[in-house]
């Protein structure tokens, strides 16, 4: 019963996530500080956090033409999957010390936001991009698909690289 319970769940959960995939509002762009929606994710995400999370920037604004909401999403779902990768490697060796470094600057037309990780890494990056791919045992395989279609729309770029972990970058038109 407990198993049927949980599995109804799980189609409960991927039903909703798959609703707001094909729903999603479309953005309300403003003016805002890059810098501002970071800083509130990473606020948000720090208690429950098991990696060290670095925020490094060399101006307090990178002012952005965006929808402060959906992008606060790209940034939880971002970090989110950098802790979980480390989470995977601390199941097997509990002192490792997972790092969480984002990195925002100016490249003349674009700001890019680079989030790296040590965790495990993404064994295919084109695959984690479809919808309902997913790794996880609890994960719907629509959160990257999600965050790509938010950076779209913003008209900018997401780009995701394996390395010693995963880096992530996103570039938004600056203003």
């Amino acid at each position: 019963l407990q198993t049927i319970n949980r599995q109804i769940k799980d189609i409960e959960n991927l039903v909703n996530e798959f609703s707001n995939f094909a729903r999603m509002p479309r953005p309300v762009i403003k003016k805002i500080n890059l810098c501002e929606v970071i800083k509130r994710s990473i606020d948000v995400l720090k208690i429950s956090l098991k990696s060290n999370l670095s925020f490094n920037t060399s101006k307090k604004s990178f002012f952005i033409m965006g929808d402060e909401d959906q992008l606060y999403r790209v940034f939880i779902n971002i970090i989110k999957n950098a802790d979980e990768s480390i989470i995977e490697i601390l199941s097997k060796k509990p002192k490792y010390e997972g790092k969480i470094d984002i990195d925002i600057f100016n490249n003349s037309d674009y700001i890019v936001t680079v989030v790296k990780d040590n965790g495990q890494g993404i064994s295919d990056t084109k695959k984690v991009m479809t919808p309902y791919f997913t790794t996880k045992k609890k994960g719907t395989g629509l959160g990257l698909p999600i965050v790509t279609k938010i950076i779209n729309e913003h008209s900018g770029e997401f780009i995701i690289k394996k390395d010693n972990g995963t880096t992530v970058e996103i570039w938004l038109p600056s203003i």
